[in-house]
């Protein structure tokens, strides 16, 4: 009798935490915004002694008693109902109009993953695990990911280490996210900006000029957030303002997060010397496609080596230009320099005029159009809806399958920036799609939250062309985030191998590049005029200009990422940011900058980018031998639209990557049609 007891209590005590702190996140069934500060710090505090009672109960249960319901299952679940409570309402930081909530919220990042360091540490756990993985249990396939990965988790954060060497592992995380987090606190908080006369402006469109602050003495104030530094960069004829702003972007964060990047980097080291690594990328790989060390080192460098010469031939003809317009012959271009004669070369060569192009693009004109476009491709129709919001900018679709009206997920549009708000272009995940303890699953809540240019003058928010490319990518990973399906949390939403992360997103970029799509997504907003077709025709022309020397730059910075934490000492970061830079990219560091302060990417405390920024160019690898499907059988081909929802977008990491991938292609993939794309013959 007590052995069935214990069996049933064990399966029953998790399920009840689902109307715990994470129950309270809901009201009506949709999440909720409507936090004060301290209840956002007493709903973490609650979730966090929840998981901690359901922990402790789940490693008392005898070993004879063990099954994959009240341990594996009790596990997940118990995590599952504590996790989303820290990652939903540490995202209201990065956009919630109340500066008090927005504070409350970010203390909550570094409690979460704190926690989340505190249940990895947790032997007992890991030992119990163990106790029922090793009774060889025949498990379906979903269920056997499951356990798998739960002790492939455990096993990576020291578990299997003795108890020693596992206190000091815990003991170098608790220092890594520290740091981390002091790091992003520095960057978030960083303040710049730069003060210029009108004639510094001569280059700005009127619509940029008329949106900046003025100082009392009438001049303007350009800052360093990138609907502001973005178009200045690129159109601004002073050289000098355009340095002077250029140095000011490099040193985001401040001399303080270099030296916070190079201790996280020795503790990365150190924690993965004590697991017997070599070297912190041997730690890293094996549970991404990329799978080791040589492989990611191979992918880099040949990509580099085929994509160079583009990149030089690009850098060549920017600086014939610059000489023909300014007489000054140069033999290197600066990062200040490179931004603007870029534009200049494809506004004189390819009659692009990104100003004249983002007339055409009104924000909810693009919406619409990208929602008729993919709706069909997947399957699926949007729904706008009247649910809480954070802000009142902020708009609400329900997204639902066309067939049957299930409804997939709640999908919410954050898209102009504000005080206080996250300054680049982002998606994030509320909460995923995962079985409820009822049977039922839970509905997703996806957020885009963008930068772009605000309405003013009587002008409505407009789209530089790419604006639009950066909405489709983002797009990608809300459909991917809202389709991806498991019975388990940890098998859904964005739980894939990181170096599959961008391949959802970089795969509906293809899409805004096609005159059809152009037609779809385009009105002018005092015409309804939609784009020309030779507006189009250049636009198309000039795709790739630029491009190779965009990729050469995000093939530098992975590279040093990787190198960075491949050091076997102490690093000089911006010794090694600037050797490489100009040995890869052929551009010179800016002197007196230090641009790796603000490389927040591998200084996250929520997405593993450490070894991790050349996901890009990795997910970009099989996002276009995806889409090369789409060009051989039809750009709007809803039958290979449908498969790629099966295949591509819906399985989360109940299967193999890589095995996904395969499966919608037929083959092993490949990087003919991303070479082919820039005009490269593979060989």
């Amino acid at each position: 009798m007590k052995k069935m007891m214990m069996g049933l209590a064990a399966v029953t005590l998790p399920c009840a935490v689902f109307s715990g702190a994470y129950g309270e996140m809901f009201k009506n069934g949709t999440l909720r915004f409507d936090y004060t500060p301290q209840e956002i710090s007493a709903l973490e505090e609650k979730a966090s002694q929840e998981l901690s009672q359901n922990l402790d109960f789940l490693v008392n249960i005898p070993s004879q008693d063990r099954d994959f319901d009240n341990t594996v299952r009790a596990l997940e679940q118990a995590y599952t109902s504590y996790w989303f409570v820290p990652k939903n309402l540490s995202l209201l930081a990065y956009f919630h109009k109340d500066a008090s909530v927005r504070k409350a919220a970010a203390a909550l990042e570094p409690k979460g993953s704190q926690a989340k360091a505190e249940v990895f540490a947790r032997k007992d756990v890991y030992r119990a695990l163990k106790t029922y993985a090793d009774t060889n249990p025949q498990l379906p396939h979903e269920d056997a990911r499951l356990l798998a990965k739960w002790l492939e988790r455990y096993e990576r954060a020291g578990m299997a280490l003795s108890d020693e060497q596992s206190a000091e592992y815990a003991k170098l995380n608790s220092e890594r996210l520290a740091k981390i987090t002091q790091y992003n606190v520095n960057l978030n908080n960083y303040k710049d900006e730069l003060v210029v006369t009108r004639e510094e402006l001569d280059g700005m469109s009127d619509t940029f000029i008329n949106r900046l602050e003025r100082t009392p003495d009438g001049n303007y104030i350009v800052t360093l957030k990138y609907p502001d530094y973005n178009p200045f960069m690129s159109s601004a004829k002073s050289e000098k303002a355009r340095k002077a702003l250029q140095e000011k972007f490099a040193r985001r964060g401040g001399k303080k997060n270099v030296k916070l990047l190079e201790d996280t980097l020795e503790l990365r080291r150190k924690q993965a010397a004590l697991l017997g690594y070599k070297q912190y990328p041997d730690y890293v790989l094996p549970v991404r496609m990329a799978k080791n060390y040589a492989t990611l080192e191979k992918f880099l460098k040949n990509l580099q080596k085929e994509v160079t010469p583009l990149a030089q031939a690009e850098l060549d003809a920017y600086l014939k230009l610059k000489e023909e317009q300014t007489g000054r012959k140069s033999k290197e271009m600066t990062a200040w320099e490179l931004p603007y004669w870029s534009n200049q070369y494809k506004k004189k060569y390819f009659q692009v005029d990104d100003e004249k192009i983002k007339e055409y693009f009104p924000v909810q004109t693009v919406i619409d159009g990208m929602f008729g476009v993919f709706g069909n491709l997947f399957g699926v129709t949007f729904v706008k809806t009247d649910l809480p919001v954070w802000h009142e900018d902020v708009v609400v679709y329900q997204i639902k399958d066309k067939k049957t009206g299930e409804l997939i997920s709640n999908f919410y549009m954050d898209l102009f920036p504000r005080d206080g708000k996250y300054t680049h272009a982002a998606t994030w995940s509320f909460v995923d799609r995962f079985e409820l303890p009822d049977g039922t699953m839970q509905t997703p809540s996806v957020v885009i939250a963008a930068n772009f240019t605000p309405a003013g003058n009587g002008v409505p928010p407009l789209l530089t062309h790419g604006e639009v490319e950066t909405l489709f990518h983002e797009f990608g990973h809300v459909l991917q985030m809202s389709m991806a399906s498991s019975k388990y949390a940890t098998l859904t939403g964005d739980n894939v191998a990181w170096d599959y992360i961008e391949t959802h997103s970089q795969l509906l970029e293809n899409w805004a590049w096609q005159p059809e799509v152009l037609k779809k997504i385009s009105s002018h907003y005092q015409t309804g005029e939609a784009l020309p077709d030779e507006m189009i025709a250049s636009l198309v022309k000039s795709k790739n200009v630029g491009v190779a020397q965009g990729f050469i730059r995000q093939n530098f910075l992975g590279q040093f990422d990787v190198a960075a934490h491949a050091a076997q000492k102490r690093v000089d970061t911006t010794k090694l940011y600037g050797k490489m830079m100009k040995d890869i990219t052929g551009i010179p560091l800016t002197k007196g900058t230090y641009p790796q302060a603000s490389f927040g990417h591998i200084m996250s405390l929520t997405d593993p980018y450490d070894v991790g920024y050349y996901v890009y160019a990795w997910s970009l690898v099989i996002a276009e031998d995806i889409f090369s499907e789409f060009e051989a059988q039809g750009l709007f081909n809803e039958e290979l639209g449908a498969k790629l929802r099966t295949y591509v977008y819906t399985p989360g990491t109940v299967y193999d990557e890589n095995e996904m991938v395969e499966k919608f292609l037929g083959r092993p993939y490949n990087d003919k049609a991303f070479l082919k794309s820039l005009g490269v013959t593979a060989k």
